[in-house]
């Protein structure tokens, strides 16, 4: 690689690269080819967005609470609240009785306070009366059989069902640290601290590229029954893909077999974060992807990883005016574009999106089969999960082609089977990348 510098937020970028024809493949590790990936990545600009605006993204400020909550110790059910002490020997065959002496209801004062044979009704969420420290749960009493008066008839609740005061957050504790991923529950803590705005980083905008002449949109797939193409399903996958990431994706038209018409495609992207192009970058007479883009002036980080699938993978930069563009160039096969983008791009997209924390959850699991990898690179083996808990069990969804696109609507997780292990046997313990629910 040539000298390395700075631009716009991204760093890591080669001063002068070598065009695709002259460039040996670098056959990068995995672990160094993500690596390098993420050293060249900061999160994009920070917007103020209206908190349901947010979901998916990275945190860019620190959210304290601005109030404590509960603001007091409330009741954790629906029953009486009284002193423990009046109920402690409460049981069927000695009922004790209460005198019932008002109501509090979610929202109320606490009201008049608890005396000594007293109790007051209360509903799930009531301020505590003062002098309880107890709620017995309807289920305990006669209902007051006889109005103004309740008969308890077990004490188990003595001393309980009181949610304290604060339990939940403390006025200035801090609650969402910067970089925290924006998650359904993360809106919730939000709404909690009185948010309606918060900062966030911007999304990224992908723009995806599919290419070649053999590819089929849905409004030509009699072409494809016919066996005159194939089903264009890298684009809607891998745009799907970014969406799940939180990026905005752009799904350009594919590009035929035309260095004309590729390169005009690429120029539609030119205002996009990032470009992901799937296929034509191999050595095929017809991958036309690494010319064009050498033509238009790319800058080569790195191209070939020791994965299987997905090893023709590329990384590099385009030349957008002041800025340079990353540009990842992924594999036509199907299976092999889902692992690299799964393995490479999403971490990336994530860090753009200001996310601290951009890896997918991965658990040893056992082998319910066999697990071979024969060559020596690292797998990525589409597999369910079975089971539940810590016993969970990983098959293999069906052949594992990178040309195959079926398995992946039942792929759960991705066996990774590490460099120079040919074979995990059945009732081993394998590592798998959990990527589904």
């Amino acid at each position: 690689m040539g000298e390395q510098h700075a631009v716009h937020g991204f760093f890591h970028l080669p001063l002068v690269s070598p065009d695709f024809e002259s460039r040996p493949a670098d056959w990068l590790g995995v672990g160094e080819a993500l690596t390098r990936i993420l050293s060249a990545a900061s999160p994009l600009a920070v917007e103020h967005a209206q908190v349901l605006d947010t979901l998916g993204r990275g945190l860019a400020e620190d959210v304290v609470a601005d109030a404590t909550l509960p603001p007091w110790t409330n009741s954790g059910m629906d029953g009486y609240a009284v002193r423990a002490e009046d109920v402690r020997s409460a049981s069927t065959s000695n009922p004790i009785t209460l005198r019932v002496v008002g109501q509090v209801r979610a929202g109320d004062a606490p009201g008049r306070g608890v005396a000594t044979g007293e109790a007051v009704r209360i509903m799930t969420g009531a301020p505590i009366p003062p002098g309880a420290d107890s709620v017995i749960r309807v289920e305990d009493t006669d209902r007051e059989r006889e109005e103004g008066v309740v008969c308890i008839s077990d004490d188990r609740d003595a001393g309980h069902n009181l949610r304290p005061a604060g339990q939940d957050m403390r006025r200035g504790e801090l609650l969402l640290g910067r970089g925290h991923s924006i998650t359904p529950g993360s809106i919730g803590v939000l709404a909690a601290a009185g948010r309606r705005v918060v900062a966030a980083h911007r999304r990224p905008v992908v723009a995806v590229l599919t290419t070649g002449d053999e590819l089929r949109d849905p409004e030509h797939f009699a072409d494809v029954r016919a066996g005159a193409g194939v089903p264009n399903s890298n684009g809607p996958m891998v745009s799907a893909m970014v969406t799940a990431a939180g990026g905005l994706a752009r799904t350009l038209a594919n590009a035929p077999d035309d260095a004309a018409e590729l390169r005009a495609r690429i120029e539609q992207a030119a205002d996009a974060d990032v470009l992901v192009t799937l296929g034509g970058a191999s050595m095929g007479e017809a991958d036309l992807v690494k010319g064009v883009l050498d033509e238009m002036g790319y800058r080569s980080d790195f191209w070939r990883v020791r994965m299987r699938p997905g090893s023709p993978f590329g990384f590099g930069w385009l030349p957008r005016g002041t800025r340079l563009q990353p540009v990842f160039t992924l594999p036509g096969n199907p299976t092999s574009a889902f692992v690299t983008f799964e393995v490479l791009v999403r971490p990336f997209l994530l860090r753009l999106a200001g996310h601290s924390d951009v890896a997918r959850r991965r658990v040893v699991c056992t082998a319910a089969e066999p697990i071979r990898a024969p060559a020596k690179l690292t797998y990525f083996l589409r597999v369910t999960l079975e089971g539940s808990g810590s016993a969970l069990a990983a098959r293999l969804t069906g052949p594992q082609g990178s040309g195959l696109v079926s398995g992946l609507a039942h792929a759960r997780g991705l066996a990774v089977v590490p460099e120079g292990v040919q074979e995990i046997p059945a009732g081993a313990g394998v590592e798998v990348m959990v990527i589904g629910a």
